[in-house]
């Protein structure tokens, strides 16, 4: 069953480090397997994230192969200590239909 992932980032992750995350990842071009959608964007001083995938345990995978390493090289060329900006606040649902 499909799942609709949100994250609200921690303060100090902004659109541009997501950016620059996602051109790493180089998943502008071609979805990792099991993504549908990719979203991020700012609402309320905060950047978000909304991803929908094919399931949690493929959205895990992505996230420790693909995502965390992206994320770490990125930050730490930024001057960025990735253990020290703290967690997502996440929030997963179970999409009930999903039309493409």
């Amino acid at each position: 069953m499909a799942v609709l992932i949100e994250n609200v980032f921690p303060v100090g992750v902004t659109n541009e480090l997501l950016d620059a995350v996602t051109d790493e990842m180089g998943v502008d071009t071609e979805l990792p397997p099991g993504g549908i959608l990719h979203v991020h964007f700012e609402k309320g001083g905060r950047a978000q994230g909304v991803d929908v995938f094919d399931s949690v345990e493929v959205y895990r995978q992505f996230v420790q192969s693909t995502l965390v390493p992206a994320m770490g090289k990125v930050a730490s060329a930024r001057g960025l200590d990735p253990s020290k900006m703290g967690e997502p606040e996440e929030t997963i649902t179970e999409v009930h239909r999903l039309v493409r």
